[in-house]
């Protein structure tokens, strides 16, 4: 497997709503492990786990009331288990992260490799400064969205492609940040595993407990 380590970033301009100063103490906040057990038709058991997911919330380099910041680690497990009637023909772990904000991004998000920051909100999935450049032909580049307020955008960071019955990825670090954002920012991780057999496809997603940065 290839992987890549990522910045992710909501940058906009809210207007109408009151300034939060976003210079609060580091402050680490771990997430309790979260199993989700499935059986397919066939009899197979499929069971996707987050696990140690941690979030750092750090005060913002740029001391600015709009941004917030934080480095977030998180661990996914795929299994396969008993004796069902058909062949697995193939399975898939993806993990990713949902990013919540509670202000006035109505015209868009978008990521990619891309962009101008103007009163549109952008979100950026960017590699490390620093690291090796390792993009899995699995992982998408770029992707767009439509937050508005109240809604979850959710980025993919990592998908694997099993090549028995267990698979596991541990993200360690990822830099997340969000710029004009005024009201409350929360993030969540999520593990996704698919498993299609001769008679089946299954789907097994679990969370782990959103925090706040």
């Amino acid at each position: 497997m290839k992987t890549k380590k990522y910045v992710i970033g909501v940058c906009g301009v809210a207007f109408g709503a009151t300034l939060v100063a976003g210079t609060a103490a580091a402050e680490f906040s771990r997430s309790a492990d979260h199993s989700m057990e499935r059986i397919t038709a066939d009899g197979w058991t499929v069971r996707a786990s987050s696990v140690n997911v941690g979030v750092n919330s750090v005060p913002n380099l740029a001391q600015s009331p709009w941004t917030r910041e934080a480095f977030v680690d998180a661990g996914s497990i795929g299994a396969i288990e008993g004796a069902g009637s058909s062949e697995v023909k193939s399975a898939v772990l993806r993990t990713g992260i949902q990013l919540g904000c509670n202000t006035d991004v109505s015209q868009g998000i978008e990521a990619g490799s891309s962009t101008t920051i103007g009163p549109d909100a952008k979100v950026t999935l960017l590699p490390t400064p620093g690291t090796e450049f390792k993009l899995g032909p699995s992982i998408e580049p770029s992707l767009t969205a439509t937050i508005k307020p109240g809604t979850i955008t959710s980025v993919t960071i990592n998908e694997r492609t099993l090549d028995g019955k267990l698979g596991a990825v541990d993200l360690a670090g990822m830099h997340v940040h969000v710029d004009g954002c005024l009201g409350p920012v929360s993030v969540r991780v999520f593990t996704e595993f698919a498993v299609s057999t001769g008679v089946s496809d299954t789907v097994a997603t679990v969370y782990s407990d959103p925090k706040l940065i």
